[in-house]
């Protein structure tokens, strides 16, 4: 009778927790879009803008989201792989509720809590470590094509494409280091991975990169925005390179990546306010619908003992 009792109670408990964090996501994505003064402030153009574009060409752009995301499952697929084997539908539902926590948290720490949740309860902290060489992995990527971007098209800091290089070659010996550390490194040895699946997750992460790129082209493209495809793809590197070394919540922050891609992209095109739709369109393709996705997603979640 007591094990009926303390069961029910667990199910009511694990509905509860499951109905709360998606309350907390809900009201945390709201306040943050509703109390976002560039969305309320250029809403009525951006919503005339949306008129614009066509069922197919939405289309196109959500296929690209989806794809996007299914890169980052199959990378925290690969890192679980010997320590908690899960499925790519399972891995992909983890990765939208990472980002619904990730979406109000400071430097998106939320993404690890997010989808440790769907492991088992011994795998959680290995889980953790293994999901931080996927993100490096991706920040590998972003800095080798930053340093290159920064090398030609850097309207502030110069000194920066200097040193960027330098930083991105020490960030991939850090990572293809494939023995023991020692030093102040030294607690790394016990985090390490084979090199084949540090290989997969630098591969995943390009064409992630790389979908990225697309979206923006793709965007640029719908919008009439008479920007030449290289130029655009230089700036956007710059544009990531920047925000990876954002240590703030302002990594998600539609503001700050709007006002970046005006500083970046105005000597090529004058238009701001378009610039912004750009900036809008794809922060609400990539951070605002993958965090309501991934809220949604815990209402039916069950927390494992």
């Amino acid at each position: 009778m007591n094990k009926e009792l303390f069961k029910k109670l667990r199910t009511y408990g694990n509905n509860s927790v499951g109905f709360i964090l998606f309350l907390v996501c809900a009201v945390a994505i709201y306040n943050k879009v509703a109390g976002n003064e560039n969305l309320n402030q250029f809403g009525a153009v951006i919503k005339q803008q949306f008129y614009t574009i066509s069922f197919t060409q939405w289309f196109i752009l959500i296929l690209l989201f989806i794809f996007n995301y299914l890169m980052e499952a199959i990378k925290w697929k690969l890192v679980l792989a010997e320590l908690s084997p899960i499925t790519i539908l399972k891995s992909f539902k983890s990765v939208l509720v990472g980002q619904a926590f990730a979406f109000f948290t400071p430097v998106r720490t939320g993404d690890y809590v997010g989808r440790i949740l769907f492991l088992a309860p011994g795998a959680k902290l290995k889980g953790v470590a293994q999901m931080a060489w996927a993100s490096y992995a991706q920040l590998l990527i972003t800095l080798f094509f930053g340093s290159i971007g920064v090398f030609y098209n850097l309207p502030f800091f110069p000194w920066l494409k200097w040193v960027a290089p330098i930083i991105a070659a020490a960030a991939f010996f850090i990572y293809f280091h494939p023995g023991t550390f020692t030093g102040w490194l030294k607690k790394l040895t016990i985090l390490q991975i084979h090199s084949k699946l540090k290989a997969q997750l630098v591969l995943f992460s390009f064409l992630k990169y790389c979908i990225f790129m697309l979206q923006y082209t793709w965007v640029v493209s719908i919008f009439n925005i008479p920007i030449p495809s290289l130029e655009l793809w230089i700036a956007l590197s710059v544009l990531f390179f920047c925000l990876s070394l954002i240590p703030a919540i302002a990594l998600t922050d539609l503001v700050i990546r709007g006002q970046l891609i005006i500083l970046l992209l105005s000597p090529i095109y004058a238009n701001s306010l378009m610039l912004i739709c750009i900036s809008t369109v794809i922060w609400a393709v990539n951070f605002l619908l993958p965090a309501i996705i991934g809220s949604l997603l815990l209402l039916n979640y069950r927390i494992k003992q």
